[in-house]
């Protein structure tokens, strides 16, 4: 796998071996997220689908999710 600046933690780190979402998003994440800030968030991510009462499978919390994630990632917004 390659090594990425993780936009997260700023610092130099193996980065995912293929993006964890489709689109836009995934790209952002797979070039600018190392796996240890994508492994934490993956975890965080739980608690804010539950804080939020999201429904991943509806559009527009998922939308939200991805707005958070972007976020919580230091993303650009997309």
């Amino acid at each position: 796998m390659s090594e990425v600046t993780c936009a997260r933690c700023g610092e130099r780190r193996e980065g995912l071996g293929a993006a964890p979402l489709p689109g836009a998003l995934g790209a952002s994440i797979l070039a600018n997220t190392c796996a240890t800030c994508w492994e934490a968030w993956r975890l965080e991510q739980v608690k804010v689908i539950n804080h939020y009462s999201l429904r991943p499978h509806l559009k527009e919390d998922r939308e939200k999710l991805y707005e958070i994630t972007r976020d919580a990632l230091h993303l650009p917004a997309g």
